[in-house]
């Protein structure tokens, strides 16, 4: 079931405001986040800004199924038109700004249906969960993206659980058919993947070190401990505005939050080899066997309980760890802290 519901009755404004000829903008505020919101040349829509704002309050609450709170004060939104895509959103992208912008690259005839099935909109909006960990690490980054995107479309009830684990799947099978970066390390490969064009080994190399970290948190901490609630818990601590991360000081920081070791043992199991997603020890946890590049589901107690859990919103309620955006200037220092060009975006070419 999609948010439509909670974005009925959280505060809303619509805001018109003159612009460029053919573009208009609208603004989106709830009580822990701003949206603006800049239709471009050929987005259409109606007097209430359907059905884009009703989509982009969709993608908040699939974060906050994460965190909680939602973890920025601002967002900037630009919608462009793809009068040739063959998906709702044919590209997008996060530019770390101040405020931060995800510019999507739309079908301007998309419908709310078509925009809620596709897995790029929850992809941008997962990367603002964490900060940008600079461009050596965009492996980290991205994999985290990647890792969240089918979760947190199958928790706002637009593909089912089983499609989520099934869309997984497919992901990891094109990192490793990527001929793209074949044999490097991910250390050596991820500052390069943009020059080799390596995106889908690399995503998905990533991707695969959350699922492993995930299944591990959960099950070696009896269900104390998950992906979400340590993402939550950082946002209440530790995201510092004056700070630049790398991926090592991240999964140290995120590790002290949880189990140290299962962050640590993953990422020295992984970063001087070579780049591949492995999947395979967190896929026994779960249950999941691959016939034929299908996903077959095994009907243990204890992995049927664990893949439910993933699928679902986080334990943690929305204000659990709650966080102050009084100080609506966090984002511009956390900016000002980081002066590299960093630019995060979907998962190109991936047919």
């Amino acid at each position: 079931m999609l948010y439509k519901t909670t974005f009925a009755v959280i505060t809303t404004m619509l805001l018109a405001a003159p612009l460029a000829a053919g573009t208009s903008t609208r603004q989106i505020e709830t009580d822990d986040v701003r949206l603006d919101v800049h239709f471009n040349a050929g987005i259409r829509h109606d007097g209430q800004g359907g059905p884009w704002l009703s989509w982009l309050a969709d993608m908040v609450e699939a974060v906050r199924s994460v965190t909680g709170a939602y973890p920025l004060p601002e967002v900037v939104i630009r919608l462009d038109a793809s009068h040739r895509a063959r998906d709702a959103i044919a590209f997008g992208q996060v530019r770390r700004s101040s405020p931060p912008e995800i510019r999507f690259y739309v079908d301007p005839r998309a419908s709310a249906a078509d925009l809620a099935g596709d897995w790029r909109g929850y992809h941008e909006f997962a990367h603002l969960m964490i900060p940008f960990p600079g461009n050596n690490d965009i492996w980290f980054s991205e994999g985290f993206a990647s890792y969240y995107q089918y979760l947190l479309q199958a928790r706002a009830g637009a593909i089912t659980p089983e499609q989520a684990w099934q869309e997984l799947h497919k992901g990891f099978e094109r990192g490793l058919s990527d001929r793209a970066g074949r044999g490097q390390t991910l250390r050596n490969l991820s500052p390069r993947m943009w020059a080799e064009r390596a995106y889908r080994r690399v995503y998905w190399t990533g991707a695969a070190y959350f699922l492993r970290v995930d299944t591990r948190l959960r099950t070696e901490s009896d269900g104390e401990y998950s992906l979400d609630r340590v993402i939550a818990e950082f946002q209440h601590c530790c995201r510092e505005s004056e700070r630049r991360w790398s991926a090592e000081q991240l999964i140290e920081t995120l590790g002290a939050l949880s189990l140290p070791s299962v962050w640590r043992e993953e990422y020295q199991a992984m970063i001087d080899q070579p780049a591949e997603p492995r999947f395979e020890s967190a896929y026994r946890r779960l249950g999941l066997n691959v016939d034929k590049g299908r996903i077959r589901f095994a009907d243990r107690p204890d992995a049927s309980a664990l893949r439910l859990t993933l699928m679902q919103a986080a334990k943690t309620a929305v204000g659990a760890y709650a966080h102050d955006h009084g100080d609506r200037d966090r984002t511009q220092t956390e900016d000002r802290a980081q002066k590299e060009d960093r630019m995060e975006a979907s998962e190109p070419e991936q047919r």
